[in-house]
Parts: structure tokens; sequence; C-alpha cells
């Protein structure tokens, strides 16, 4: 046998650098984003994803950048204190805001899909009335708009009557998450950033990132691989804990309606109608929540039944087909709050995982924050990413 590691089936042109200042290690929202910002920096970077970029829960959510959370803001306030609820807010906002302008700066191809038509969270009982009314209020008095929409308003938008109340944020969007997770990463890339897909990375540790057949050196490492961080960092296994999500989309339709995000259920049911009126629509998994746990990607039955059961409580006159089904695998953290920088105090490692869910509408933010702090900025994007800190799980 020649010599040389026949069991890699690497091409030399896809191998990484021996060295580059920081590694990204994972290809999804995220890992690109901070990659994208990095690089904007004149910051040498190299990103490696394992199979194909967006190939996890990046590529597989619904689409939707909304700035609440699924715990309402005067929720937020009592779970994380006021400073820190209007933070995030604050941060999350702020990026929404620079991501549309860059987006518009760069061109908005069609298969990007983006839309900033606001978003909808509708009442689905009046416990969820309640909820809606308080944060409306809460929200307008800390300078985040919205506005409380009744049933005509609701019907006029998204066709349903099945809400007769819910607030509208103006200001979100929906997107598709794989072509926006492509274009962080094409844009990374002519600005000097190396995209390595399809390398799997089998260690890391200060100054070294390894994979099979060989390593590359830097000054930072940082993991971006979510739900399935502590197969690199083991130590996360009792922080982040993989969470399956379920999401149909069906044919294209002759159906109409704003392309905004919706969500209502506190969180558990979401959908949006896309330009060519398919509606793309995931949630449900309380119906077998106990399940839903671990990195197995899995069609979950009993959950696409109920989401079925859902278009139809939701659209009982329209006659929809289904296209298609997938899961993708989330990672949350037992506070709802992302795990963002140095790993036990180590200024080499850094993690971004655990986004709850809502990676998308913080990508941006959290991007340029990370940058910023690598490249030894005093922001207030920085000073607010010590809130996510690593260590208040320690």
């Amino acid at each position: 046998m020649p010599e040389g590691n026949e069991s890699l089936n690497q091409p030399f042109w896809s191998f990484p650098p021996e060295r580059s200042d920081v590694v990204v290690v994972g290809g999804g929202l995220i890992g690109t984003a901070i990659c994208l910002h990095l690089a904007m920096k004149g910051i040498q970077v190299c990103l490696i994803e394992s199979q194909r970029l967006a190939s996890g829960a990046s590529g597989r959510n619904d689409g939707q950048i909304i700035l609440e959370t699924v715990d309402y803001y005067p929720r937020m306030i009592e779970l994380y204190g006021h400073e820190t609820a209007h933070g995030i807010l604050n941060f999350k906002r702020e990026g929404q805001n620079e991501l549309h302008d860059f987006l518009i700066e760069t061109g908005v191809p069609e298969e990007l899909a983006y839309h900033r038509s606001g978003s909808l969270t509708l009442a689905y009982n009046d416990a969820e009335k309640e909820k809606i009314t308080d944060a409306v209020e809460a929200m307008e008095k800390d300078g985040f708009h919205s506005q409380i929409v009744n049933a005509n308003e609701i019907e006029e938008l998204i066709g349903s009557r099945a809400f007769d109340y819910g607030k509208l944020d103006p200001l979100d969007a929906v997107v598709n998450p794989a072509e926006l997770t492509k274009t962080f990463a094409k844009q990374a890339a002519a600005h000097g950033a190396r995209i390595v897909e399809g390398l799997p990375v089998t260690g890391i540790g200060p100054g070294v990132v390894e994979f099979d057949g060989g390593s590359i050196g830097c000054e930072i490492a940082l993991v971006a691989t979510n739900a399935y961080v502590s197969n690199l960092l083991p130590q996360f296994k009792k922080w982040v804990f993989p969470t399956r999500g379920q999401v149909l989309a069906t044919e294209p339709s002759e159906h109409r309606y704003a392309p905004m995000g919706c969500i209502t259920n506190f969180g558990y049911d979401y959908w949006h109608w896309a330009p060519d009126g398919r509606l793309i629509l995931g949630g449900r998994r309380f119906v077998d929540e106990h399940r839903e746990v671990g990195t197995d990607e899995f069609i979950n039955p009993k959950i696409q039944s109920a989401l079925d059961d859902l278009i139809k409580e939701i659209y009982p006159n329209l006659d929809l087909k289904i296209a298609t089904r997938w899961s993708g695998i989330m990672g949350f953290s037992g506070d709802g709050l992302p795990i963002v920088g140095p790993i036990s105090g180590d200024p080499t490692m850094w993690s971004a995982v655990a986004f709850t869910g809502y990676g998308l509408g913080l990508s941006w933010s959290i991007g340029k924050a990370v940058a910023e702090a690598l490249d030894g900025q005093d922001t207030a994007r920085t000073r607010f990413l010590t809130k996510l800190h690593p260590n208040r799980f320690a």
C-alpha cells in the first residue's frame, strides 16, 4: 500500500491550512456569522464543517428572525432581571437591523427568500392573550414597538380565523436559513476566510484543532456545533441538551398570504407562508416531548400527525398537500440563554452554543460580538456577551 492516510479520502485542495489565527468548528448560522465578522475585520480565520454548511439545525428550522423568545418579555424580566432581559432584546434588535442592511447592500437573491414583513404572536387561549397584552405594554415601555391585532387584521394578513387576538412586531422577518448560512460563508470567503466542508474534527485543545489525518494550529479555537458540542467538549453534556423539532412544508398552492413569521401556543407552534403558496409549519413537541431528545434525526409520526391536525385547525377550509417532512436537532441550555465565551477561563478556547431554538435571530449579533471580543474591543456588545459566559454553569 502506498504511504498516506488512505482512509481519509480527503483531496489535498480541501485541506485546511497548517495554521490560522482563529479556527471555528461548525458550519451553521452561528459559526459562519462569527467567521464572517472575523474576516471582515481582517482576522485570519478558518471554518471547518464535518458535513456541509447548514446540514444541522441551521438548515432545518422554519426560518423566522424574531425578537421575542418563547418566554414573553415580562417573564424574561422575572427570570433574568430587567437589565439582562432588556439587553437580550436590544442585542437581538440591533442585529436584526444590521442584518437587514447587510442583505440589502449585498443583494437579496430569490433563493434567500428574505422578507421583512413582521411577525405575529397569536393567542392560543385566554391565558396567552393575557401574556401578549402584558408583553406589548412592557416592550413598548422599554422602546420595542409592537401592536395588538384583532381577528379581522389577523385574517387579512395570514388568512386564518382561528385567532382573535395577537401582537404584530413589524421589524421581524423570515428567510431561507440554509441560504443565509451559505451567504455568510460566501461573504466570509470573499473577505479572505477559509471554508472547509466534509472534514470531521476529532479533537480540540489550546492552540490546536485535530482532524482525521492532521491538525491545524491556531491562537483561538471556537466550537460552534450547538447540540453536538459534547462530542468535542464532554463537560458540556450537563449544560447543553439536544432537543428535536419537527417541521413540514406543503406543496406550492394558489394561496397568497403575507410571508411573516407566526407563533402561538407559548412558542410551541410556528409557521409562515412562502411567496409560492407553501405553508412551512413546525412545533407540537409537547405531544411526545419525552422522545424529542437526543441527537438522532428522525421523523416522529405522532408529532407529524399532530402538525397535520394543526393545519386543519388553523386553515380548516384549505386543501394543502404535504410535500416533505423533516426534523432538526437544537441545543437547549438550562437557563434558556446561549453559552458563549472562553471555556473554563481559557482565552484560547471558546464556545458559541445552546441557542435554545433562537440561533437564527441571534446569529448576526453573536457573530459581531464574538469578533469584537476576539479583536480586543470593548463595546456594548462585548459587555453584554459576558452575561452568556460558560462559567455561569461552573
